[in-house]
């Protein structure tokens, strides 16, 4: 039997994904694009309005002293300010715009580099640790980044926009004087910057890992074994101890440094405001102009602090996403495949058996035609499974892949998914008219809730066997790959299901390369013995 160029490729296995590196400078890029940058446009179109009404202020008070007040000034500040909120509103419709396709974006960034990698499948430990990302936790990293990009680059433009104004229209000295805490502060924040970000770093981490443990809470209390549940319950304690104990000290470590450079902006911008007025003591139009906008300096110097305290936050958001990126290429076993029993597995045809020594000798038989079913035998524990896991690793896109425990996507459960959400949809509306419920409340279902009911659905007028049935009349019917990887495709088949079950494996056979895990060959053993 002789080996061609491809197999030979195909037995170099691939490069694991832990080679690769991916920095919080790639994801960010994930949000650039035409919403991002819309936002940014009518943020600073909103400031500029924003500080245009401070002019305005500062005009009419002007005017109040000469005696020649009208109404005009008024009406520009109306207009100002409306554009301004108009310019606002429409900004977080592109925020959001921005967070949802940065989603879609690492979901197919992870999606394209960890595809073939079957071998982390029966990883438990791996899926622990990742699973939290794929689901909630990066999907709110990247909610929580647009939202604090919003909010303090609208903060940073107003300031620098209304300091130009107050510089303009009544002492040099107010913008520098911003300019000064804003220097003092952010010297302050980049040497606090890495205590602050291991201490939400951490937080991260002991809240991901607490939250991992409650994913077999249902196991563990609903056996109702106590030697099992006492066991999980203490686990779960010490975890949820330690992430109160990390997040008390995050808090700590963002409102001690708060407070702090609350009191540094105060004490230096209304210094200068105060010297300012004692400087220009005889100077009435620019003291009633300093007068008029001191409300402003006020909230510019909460602002100032809300800005820099909110580089805090963008710290914490950047620990976050550097715990992505840590877990966007998780590592397979090194040593997956040495849990494979070689020496006491069998590949099976109608003509011959033949005992495989080798992943290289499996590939081999697999490839040595284009057609034909071939029977994977081994005993319990033999790793079976694995070795059809570790052939979809290196066929990658040659091969489909139906693994024994699966929660793939077809169109049989998509339709009972689609199905779900508009029976739960009718359900809420019917609800409502009975029920009058609170328009304002914010009660919702969770992903999880979302998840679980389409699940039922799924499961709901098929018993198991039955709808095994469907997902392999759509494998036969709807794809088309030179081999097909079977693991126990017959399990939850009753007599009158596998006969239809096995033809349609047959009509696989018959135009692919078929390697199956079947329970009809555990059978023909007990019947044998």
């Amino acid at each position: 039997m002789t080996t061609s160029l491809v197999e030979l490729s195909l037995c170099t296995p691939p490069m694991p994904s832990a080679a690769k590196t991916f920095a919080p400078q790639d994801f960010l890029r994930f949000f650039l694009g035409g919403s991002a940058w819309a936002m940014l446009l009518l943020i600073i179109t909103q400031e500029t309005f924003g500080a245009a009404t401070t002019w305005l202020v500062i005009e009419i008070a002007r005017d109040i002293t000469e005696e020649h007040v009208s109404a005009d000034g008024f009406i520009a500040i109306v207009i100002t300010q409306t554009v301004s909120y108009l310019a606002g509103a429409v900004s977080w419709i592109y925020a959001e715009r921005a967070g949802f396709m940065a989603f879609a974006r690492y979901m197919r960034h992870f999606a394209r580099h960890n595809r073939y990698q079957t071998a982390l499948l029966a990883e438990s430990g791996t899926r622990e640790q990742i699973e939290p990302f794929l689901t909630s936790e990066t999907f709110d990293i990247c909610f929580d980044l647009v939202y604090n990009l919003q909010f303090y680059l609208r903060l940073f433009f107003q300031l620098l926009l209304n300091s130009l104004v107050l510089g303009i229209q009544i002492d040099t000295g107010l913008p520098l004087s911003f300019a000064f805490v804003f220097v003092v502060l952010m010297t302050m924040q980049w040497y606090l910057r890495k205590p602050l970000a291991t201490a939400f770093l951490t937080n991260q981490r002991m809240t991901n890992r607490m939250r991992a443990r409650t994913y077999n809470a249902w196991d563990n209390i609903l056996t109702g074994n106590r030697y099992n549940f006492v066991r999980w319950y203490r686990d779960f304690h010490h975890r949820l101890s330690d992430a109160l104990t990390a997040q008390i000290r995050a808090i700590l470590a963002r409102e001690g440094w708060s407070a702090l450079s609350g009191v540094i902006a105060l004490v230096i911008v209304l210094s200068t405001t105060a010297w300012v007025a004692i400087q220009d003591a005889g100077n009435t139009p620019l003291l009633i102009a300093l007068a008029a906008t001191l409300p402003r300096q006020i909230e510019m110097t909460l602002d100032m602090h809300q800005l820099t305290a909110g580089l805090t936050d963008m710290i914490a958001v950047w620990s976050r996403i550097k715990g992505v990126c840590e877990h966007l290429y998780p590592l397979p076993d090194a040593h997956f495949v040495e849990r494979i029993d070689f020496g006491n597995l069998y590949l099976k045809t109608e003509e011959r058996e033949f005992r495989c020594q080798t992943l290289a000798d499996a590939m081999h038989y697999v490839l040595a035609q284009p057609v034909g079913l071939i029977a994977l035998r081994g005993g319990n524990g033999s790793g079976k499974s694995t070795l059809l896991s570790a052939l979809k690793c290196q066929f990658r896109g040659r091969a489909f892949y139906w693994p024994t425990h699966d929660r793939l996507c077809f169109d049989f459960n998509a339709a009972a998914s689609t199905l779900a959400a508009a029976e739960s949809h009718h359900a809420d509306g019917e609800d409502d008219e009975e029920n009058d419920p609170d328009p304002l409340s914010d009660e919702s279902e969770d992903a999880s809730d979302i998840s679980a009911a389409e699940e039922s659905e799924q499961k709901r007028g098929y018993s198991s066997g039955e709808r095994q049935l469907q997902v392999l009349r759509e494998i036969v019917a709807n794809t088309d790959y030179p081999i097909y990887l079977l693991d126990e495709w017959d399990a939850n088949l009753d007599p009158s299901n596998r006969a239809i079950a096995n033809a349609l494996v047959e009509q696989l056979a018959q135009r692919a390369r078929v390697l199956e895990i079947s329970h009809r060959d555990r059978r023909r053993q007990a019947d044998d013995e």
